[in-house]
């Protein structure tokens, strides 16, 4: 006897399950390059500190972003 036909509406989807994984780690490539885009923007060494210090923010967020995508999913 399995947990799922214990207790009612816990039912995993397997098909939705896979579908959204497949989503998130798309989304996880394209935040990849996005950083890597704003990479080669650093590179470029602006003169001006704020736009600097955006681009760096950015990049920090690009891979908070990228952290939080790949936490597994708590149930609740």
């Amino acid at each position: 006897m399995t947990v799922e036909s214990i207790v009612p509406h816990r039912r995993r989807q397997p098909d939705a399950d896979r579908a959204e994984l497949s989503k998130i780690e798309m989304a996880i490539r394209q935040l990849e390059r996005a950083e890597l885009y704003v990479l080669s923007a650093i590179d470029l060494e602006l003169a001006d500190w704020e736009h600097r210090r955006a681009l760096h923010d950015l990049r920090c967020e690009v891979l908070a972003v990228c952290d939080l995508l790949r936490q597994p999913k708590r149930i609740r």
